[in-house]
């Protein structure tokens, strides 16, 4: 009984060691690939990307600011040419009915 034991502890023992290989190769080959992927990324150059983009972020605000200002100028100029056409309108229509 013993041996038997002994024999089952054993195989069980050399079925867990080879899955247990099996596993450390697998993740290591799995590693090894996150480690090339990462290398290729080029991570380092994220913090400088991302600065380069708050820049342009900046200056699209700047950008947005005086396009609204501009708007808001054509606003005033297009707002006083249609007063002066309804004037002009007007004083057409009443001159062309008398």
């Amino acid at each position: 009984m013993i041996i038997l034991w002994l024999v089952v502890v054993v195989a069980t023992s050399v079925w867990a060691g080879l899955r247990g290989r099996r596993l450390a190769v697998s993740a290591r080959a799995a590693q090894a690939e996150v480690d090339r992927y990462m290398a290729a990324s080029q991570l380092d150059l994220l913090p400088a990307k991302l600065e380069e983009l708050q820049r342009r972020q900046h200056a699209l605000k700047e950008v947005l600011a005086r396009l609204q200002v501009s708007i808001a100028e054509f606003m005033v100029l297009y707002r006083s040419l249609d007063a002066v056409r309804r004037q002009v309108t007007g004083a057409r229509s009443f001159f062309t009915t008398k």
